[in-house]
Order: C-alpha cells, then sequence, then structure tokens
C-alpha cells in the first residue's frame, strides 16, 4: 500500500484542535457556573436580609398611625439587621456588600441590594477582566391579615 506525501500528521492536527477547542469550552463553563453560583448567593443574601428587615417594627409610627394592612418599619432597625446579615455571610461569601432601604411613601417595604465582585478563575488568572459585578435586588413586607 502506497501513501500519498503530505498527508503526515493530519490526525495529530486535529487532535490538537479538538482538545484546543475542549479546553475553551472548559473555561468558559467554569467561568460561567462561577458567575451564576455568585449570583445565586447574593441573591439568596438578599432574599434573606430583606425578610429579616420586614420584621423590624417602628413602634412609634404603629402607636401613632396604626396598622392599615402592613407593619411600618423603622429605617434605622432595618439597617441594623441587614448589616448583621452581612457579617454573618461574610465567611460565605467573602466580599459580599448589602444595602437597605425602606420605602419612604408607605414606610412598610424594606428593600435590600446585593452586590459582589466575583473573581473568575480563568479569564481573570489571563489578565482579561478585573472581575465581573452580580447583583440582586430582593423587596419584602410583612402584610398583616385580617382574622
Amino acid at each position: 500500500m502506497t501513501r500519498v506525501r503530505g498527508e503526515d500528521g493530519t490526525i495529530t492536527v486535529l487532535v490538537v484542535g479538538f482538545t484546543a477547542i475542549l479546553l475553551l469550552l472548559v473555561v468558559v463553563v467554569v467561568d460561567v457556573s462561577v458567575v451564576v453560583l455568585a449570583r445565586r448567593g447574593a441573591a439568596s443574601a438578599a432574599d434573606g436580609a430583606a425578610v429579616a428587615a420586614a420584621q423590624q417594627l417602628d413602634q412609634s409610627a404603629l402607636y401613632a398611625d396604626g396598622i392599615d394592612g402592613a407593619i411600618p418599619l423603622s429605617p434605622a432597625a432595618v439597617d441594623s439587621v441587614v448589616a448583621q446579615y452581612a457579617a454573618d455571610v461574610q465567611a460565605a461569601q467573602p466580599g459580599l456588600q448589602l444595602t437597605s432601604t425602606v420605602d419612604p411613601a408607605t414606610g412598610t417595604t424594606a428593600t435590600v441590594v446585593a452586590t459582589r465582585v466575583v473573581t473568575l478563575p480563568f479569564v481573570d488568572w489571563l489578565g482579561v477582566t478585573r472581575g465581573v459585578t452580580v447583583r440582586a435586588v430582593a423587596r419584602a413586607r410583612a402584610p398583616v391579615l385580617a382574622p
């Protein structure tokens, strides 16, 4: 059997090419997974902090105005409980920042914004970017239901 000259090493070129494509796919999947998991973690922290914030009763507003469908919230107590929640989750999610506000129109809805800069394992190693900022927003209010 005779070989046609010039075809030596074509399989090697294909194997190297497919290996490069496979490695590129692994890099993309790992980096995207890191961002998705960080986003889910930030959303979970924002949800938990918002629920905790929605339980911070403003007693002076309650006694002055009564309850009109939802519990009036104390902005100072909301800020305090969200700061404590942020401190509690720092070990699991380093760099997570939680900020809170109380809806000024109603005073009954707490909004928590979670932000975190995530370093990507491969892309940052290549020096392409310095991280991706993920953000999640959660709102909660404690409605009062009639018996």
